[in-house]
């Protein structure tokens, strides 16, 4: 993932890179600092909702999504990563 494409959108970055499987994967790296057991958990639950619900699945592309601002920091956690899956186009 260290070559992938960055993106970033609002408060989320995402790094994607091309993989060769047919499906895309995703990835989340929430750190403590984003906030306790329970936000974390929270933005993992939602954004895996969009993900899933999306038709994100046949880019096939590997997906690591980070928040960088605190959950406090962070209105729409879906919105940001809606429109920051728009623009991915790893090659």
């Amino acid at each position: 993932m260290r070559r992938g494409e960055r993106i970033s959108y609002g408060a989320i970055r995402l790094v994607c890179q091309h993989n060769t499987l047919g499906f895309s994967r995703l990835g989340l790296a929430v750190s403590r600092r984003y906030g306790n057991a329970v936000q974390r958990n929270r933005f993992k639950r939602q954004v895996r909702d969009v993900f899933r619900t999306g038709d994100y699945h046949r880019l096939s592309v590997d997906i690591l999504v980070i928040p960088t601002q605190r959950a406090e920091q962070m209105p729409s956690v879906t919105h940001d990563f809606q429109m920051a899956l728009r623009r991915v186009h790893c090659k």
